[in-house]
Protein backbone atom coordinates (compact mmCIF):
# COMPACT_ATOMS: atom_id res chain seq x y z
CA UNK A 1 0.00 0.00 0.00
CA UNK A 2 1.29 3.83 -0.95
CA UNK A 3 0.54 6.98 0.33
CA UNK A 4 -2.18 8.50 -1.76
CA UNK A 5 -0.63 10.96 -2.96
CA UNK A 6 2.64 8.68 -3.77
CA UNK A 7 2.49 10.18 -7.76
CA UNK A 8 2.00 13.73 -6.71
CA UNK A 9 5.02 16.67 -5.60
CA UNK A 10 7.42 18.06 -8.25
CA UNK A 11 9.19 17.88 -11.23
CA UNK A 12 12.22 19.37 -12.93
CA UNK A 13 10.61 21.46 -16.11
CA UNK A 14 12.51 22.19 -19.43
CA UNK A 15 14.13 25.44 -17.75
CA UNK A 16 15.08 23.06 -14.74
CA UNK A 17 13.01 24.41 -12.36
CA UNK A 18 10.95 22.66 -10.01
CA UNK A 19 7.21 23.02 -11.00
CA UNK A 20 4.76 21.46 -8.06
CA UNK A 21 1.81 19.12 -9.26
CA UNK A 22 -1.66 18.88 -7.59
CA UNK A 23 -2.31 15.95 -5.69
CA UNK A 24 -3.79 12.50 -7.26
CA UNK A 25 -5.32 9.94 -5.13
CA UNK A 26 -2.24 7.80 -5.88
CA UNK A 27 -2.43 4.00 -4.21
CA UNK A 28 -5.94 4.37 -3.38
CA UNK A 29 -6.98 5.16 -7.57
CA UNK A 30 -9.08 2.90 -9.17
CA UNK A 31 -7.79 5.21 -12.46
CA UNK A 32 -5.60 8.10 -12.54
CA UNK A 33 -5.41 10.61 -15.37
CA UNK A 34 -1.58 12.77 -14.90
CA UNK A 35 1.39 14.32 -16.43
CA UNK A 36 3.09 11.82 -18.92
CA UNK A 37 6.79 12.92 -16.21
CA UNK A 38 4.91 10.18 -13.85
CA UNK A 39 3.85 7.39 -15.96
CA UNK A 40 6.62 4.86 -16.10
CA UNK A 41 6.90 1.66 -18.19
CA UNK A 42 6.70 -1.37 -16.71
CA UNK A 43 9.09 -4.34 -17.90
CA UNK A 44 7.08 -7.04 -19.28
CA UNK A 45 8.85 -9.31 -16.74
CA UNK A 46 7.60 -7.56 -13.76
CA UNK A 47 4.02 -8.50 -12.34
CA UNK A 48 2.11 -5.55 -11.50
CA UNK A 49 1.16 -6.51 -7.99
CA UNK A 50 5.10 -6.50 -7.45
CA UNK A 51 5.39 -3.32 -9.59
CA UNK A 52 3.55 -0.98 -7.60
CA UNK A 53 4.91 -1.13 -4.00
CA UNK A 54 8.34 -0.50 -5.99
CA UNK A 55 7.07 2.72 -6.93
CA UNK A 56 6.49 3.92 -3.39
CA UNK A 57 8.48 1.83 -1.43
CA UNK A 58 11.10 0.68 -3.94
CA UNK A 59 12.07 4.03 -4.97
CA UNK A 60 11.83 5.27 -1.62
CA UNK A 61 14.84 3.23 -0.59
CA UNK A 62 16.71 2.65 -4.01
CA UNK A 63 16.79 7.15 -4.65
CA UNK A 64 19.27 7.90 -1.11
CA UNK A 65 21.55 4.53 -2.56
CA UNK A 66 22.13 5.20 -5.45
CA UNK A 67 22.70 8.95 -4.34
CA UNK A 68 25.19 7.78 -2.24
CA UNK A 69 27.15 6.15 -5.12
CA UNK A 70 26.38 2.53 -2.89
CA UNK A 71 28.25 -0.35 -5.12
CA UNK A 72 31.01 -2.89 -4.68
CA UNK A 73 33.05 -2.07 -1.68
CA UNK A 74 30.49 -0.34 0.07
CA UNK A 75 29.37 -1.74 3.20
CA UNK A 76 25.25 -0.74 3.91
CA UNK A 77 23.33 -1.45 7.44
CA UNK A 78 19.78 -1.33 6.90
CA UNK A 79 17.67 -0.63 9.81
CA UNK A 80 14.40 -1.96 10.32
CA UNK A 81 13.16 -4.81 7.48
CA UNK A 82 9.51 -4.08 6.49
CA UNK A 83 8.28 -2.43 3.50
CA UNK A 84 11.40 -0.17 3.22
CA UNK A 85 13.77 -2.18 4.56
CA UNK A 86 13.01 -5.29 2.17
CA UNK A 87 13.85 -3.05 -0.83
CA UNK A 88 16.82 -1.28 0.93
CA UNK A 89 18.15 -5.04 1.66
CA UNK A 90 17.28 -6.04 -1.94
CA UNK A 91 18.66 -2.98 -3.88
CA UNK A 92 22.19 -2.79 -1.80
CA UNK A 93 22.88 -6.25 -2.43
CA UNK A 94 21.93 -5.91 -6.26
CA UNK A 95 24.11 -2.57 -6.50
CA UNK A 96 27.05 -4.97 -5.15
CA UNK A 97 27.11 -3.90 -2.14
CA UNK A 98 27.91 -5.76 1.35
CA UNK A 99 24.99 -5.30 3.15
CA UNK A 100 24.19 -6.03 7.06
CA UNK A 101 20.15 -5.64 8.63
CA UNK A 102 19.89 -3.82 11.71
CA UNK A 103 16.50 -5.16 13.53
CA UNK A 104 15.63 -5.24 17.59
CA UNK A 105 14.24 -8.72 17.39
CA UNK A 106 15.71 -11.52 15.39
CA UNK A 107 12.32 -12.72 13.91
CA UNK A 108 12.96 -11.71 10.64
CA UNK A 109 16.86 -12.95 10.15
CA UNK A 110 16.24 -15.41 7.68
CA UNK A 111 13.90 -12.76 5.19
CA UNK A 112 16.55 -10.58 5.71
CA UNK A 113 18.97 -12.93 4.15
CA UNK A 114 16.93 -14.42 1.83
CA UNK A 115 16.75 -10.69 0.19
CA UNK A 116 20.52 -10.66 0.59
CA UNK A 117 21.68 -9.67 3.47
CA UNK A 118 25.17 -10.80 4.92
CA UNK A 119 25.35 -10.36 8.27
CA UNK A 120 21.95 -9.45 10.97
CA UNK A 121 22.21 -7.68 14.08
CA UNK A 122 20.02 -7.64 16.84
CA UNK A 123 19.71 -4.30 18.81
CA UNK A 124 18.17 -4.79 21.48
CA UNK A 125 21.21 -7.29 22.34
CA UNK A 126 23.81 -5.60 24.84
CA UNK A 127 26.43 -3.94 23.21
CA UNK A 128 25.40 -4.63 19.62
CA UNK A 129 27.28 -2.10 18.16
CA UNK A 130 31.05 -2.45 19.62
CA UNK A 131 32.34 -5.21 17.27
CA UNK A 132 30.52 -3.11 14.34
CA UNK A 133 32.62 0.57 14.98
CA UNK A 134 33.54 2.99 11.94
CA UNK A 135 31.97 0.29 9.95
CA UNK A 136 29.54 1.06 7.39
CA UNK A 137 29.64 3.58 4.92
CA UNK A 138 25.89 4.08 4.69
CA UNK A 139 22.53 3.50 7.35
CA UNK A 140 19.51 3.26 5.83
CA UNK A 141 16.93 3.85 8.50
CA UNK A 142 13.60 2.75 7.35
CA UNK A 143 11.91 2.11 10.79
CA UNK A 144 9.16 4.38 12.17
CA UNK A 145 11.02 4.01 16.03
CA UNK A 146 13.88 6.30 15.78
CA UNK A 147 12.37 8.59 19.19
CA UNK A 148 13.52 5.37 21.27
CA UNK A 149 16.69 4.63 19.33
CA UNK A 150 19.94 5.12 21.17
CA UNK A 151 21.44 6.98 18.22
CA UNK A 152 25.25 7.39 19.85
CA UNK A 153 25.24 3.79 18.83
CA UNK A 154 23.87 3.74 15.69
CA UNK A 155 26.49 7.15 15.13
CA UNK A 156 29.63 4.59 16.05
CA UNK A 157 28.91 2.36 13.66
CA UNK A 158 29.32 4.81 10.56
CA UNK A 159 32.61 5.00 8.60
CA UNK A 160 34.48 8.17 8.20
CA UNK A 161 31.84 10.71 6.51
CA UNK A 162 29.22 8.70 6.19
CA UNK A 163 25.60 9.41 6.58
CA UNK A 164 22.72 8.07 8.94
CA UNK A 165 19.89 8.73 6.51
CA UNK A 166 16.18 8.08 7.34
CA UNK A 167 13.31 7.51 4.70
CA UNK A 168 11.21 5.92 7.62
CA UNK A 169 9.42 8.64 9.08
CA UNK A 170 8.16 8.42 13.21
CA UNK A 171 5.18 10.48 14.70
CA UNK A 172 7.28 11.62 17.35
CA UNK A 173 10.83 13.85 17.30
CA UNK A 174 14.54 12.21 16.76
CA UNK A 175 15.94 11.40 20.88
CA UNK A 176 18.84 13.71 22.37
CA UNK A 177 22.05 14.01 20.28
CA UNK A 178 25.30 16.15 20.61
CA UNK A 179 27.09 17.47 18.14
CA UNK A 180 30.27 15.83 19.70
CA UNK A 181 28.48 12.40 18.84
CA UNK A 182 29.05 12.91 14.83
CA UNK A 183 32.73 14.17 15.87
CA UNK A 184 34.31 10.47 15.97
CA UNK A 185 34.13 9.70 12.46
CA UNK A 186 32.20 13.13 11.10
CA UNK A 187 29.05 11.54 10.30
CA UNK A 188 25.74 13.01 9.50
CA UNK A 189 22.37 12.26 9.52
CA UNK A 190 20.24 12.92 6.65
CA UNK A 191 16.60 12.01 5.03
CA UNK A 192 14.61 12.12 2.12
CA UNK A 193 11.67 11.02 0.60
CA UNK A 194 11.02 8.84 -2.83
CA UNK A 195 12.75 9.81 -5.57
CA UNK A 196 12.75 11.61 -8.97
CA UNK A 197 11.78 9.62 -12.82
CA UNK A 198 14.85 9.03 -13.95
CA UNK A 199 15.88 7.04 -11.10
CA UNK A 200 12.44 5.49 -10.86
CA UNK A 201 13.00 4.14 -14.72
CA UNK A 202 16.83 2.68 -13.31
CA UNK A 203 15.36 0.76 -10.48
CA UNK A 204 12.92 -1.35 -12.86
CA UNK A 205 15.71 -1.31 -15.11
CA UNK A 206 17.84 -3.00 -12.30
CA UNK A 207 14.78 -5.42 -11.10
CA UNK A 208 13.70 -6.33 -14.53
CA UNK A 209 17.40 -7.40 -15.52
CA UNK A 210 18.44 -9.14 -12.20
CA UNK A 211 14.76 -10.41 -11.58
CA UNK A 212 14.25 -9.38 -7.89
CA UNK A 213 10.99 -9.72 -6.81
CA UNK A 214 9.96 -8.19 -3.73
CA UNK A 215 7.75 -10.07 -0.61
CA UNK A 216 4.27 -8.61 -1.32
CA UNK A 217 0.81 -9.83 -0.31
CA UNK A 218 -2.13 -9.64 -2.46
CA UNK A 219 -5.94 -8.22 -1.06
CA UNK A 220 -8.54 -7.60 -3.76
CA UNK A 221 -9.92 -3.86 -3.27
CA UNK A 222 -13.22 -3.53 -1.30
CA UNK A 223 -14.34 -1.91 1.68
CA UNK A 224 -13.53 -5.62 3.53
CA UNK A 225 -10.06 -6.06 2.14
CA UNK A 226 -8.81 -2.23 2.50
CA UNK A 227 -10.06 -2.69 6.10
CA UNK A 228 -8.31 -6.06 6.51
CA UNK A 229 -5.09 -4.31 4.87
CA UNK A 230 -4.93 -1.31 6.88
CA UNK A 231 -5.73 -3.25 10.08
CA UNK A 232 -2.57 -5.81 9.10
CA UNK A 233 -0.39 -2.96 8.82
CA UNK A 234 -1.39 -1.69 11.91
CA UNK A 235 -0.61 -4.34 13.53
CA UNK A 236 2.83 -5.40 11.77
CA UNK A 237 1.31 -8.40 10.26
CA UNK A 238 2.47 -8.12 6.65
CA UNK A 239 5.51 -9.32 4.48
CA UNK A 240 5.89 -7.08 3.41
CA UNK A 241 4.00 -5.04 1.52
CA UNK A 242 0.14 -5.19 0.75
CA UNK A 243 -0.74 -4.30 -3.28
CA UNK A 244 -5.01 -4.16 -3.72
CA UNK A 245 -5.67 -5.94 -7.18
CA UNK A 246 -9.08 -6.47 -9.01
CA UNK A 247 -9.51 -3.09 -10.05
CA UNK A 248 -11.21 -3.69 -13.01
CA UNK A 249 -13.96 -6.17 -11.19
CA UNK A 250 -14.43 -3.89 -8.43
CA UNK A 251 -14.51 -0.59 -10.34
CA UNK A 252 -14.92 -1.76 -14.17
CA UNK A 253 -12.26 -1.56 -16.75
CA UNK A 254 -13.55 0.83 -19.07
CA UNK A 255 -14.28 3.19 -16.28
CA UNK A 256 -13.13 6.44 -17.05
Amino acid sequence: MGYPDTFTGYMVNDHKTWTQFHKKEGGYASHIRCHEYFVFPIPDNIPSELAAPMLCAGLTSYSPLVRAGVGPGKHVAVVGLGGLGMFGVMWANALGAEVSVISHSPNKKEDALKLGAKNFLISSEKDWAKPYAHTFDFILNTADMTHKFDLQEYMSTLAVNAPFHNVGMPDEPLPKIMAQDFMGSGGAISGSHIGCRPEALAMLKLASQSKLFPMVETIPISEKGCAEAVTRVNDNKVRYRFTLTNYDAAFGANRS
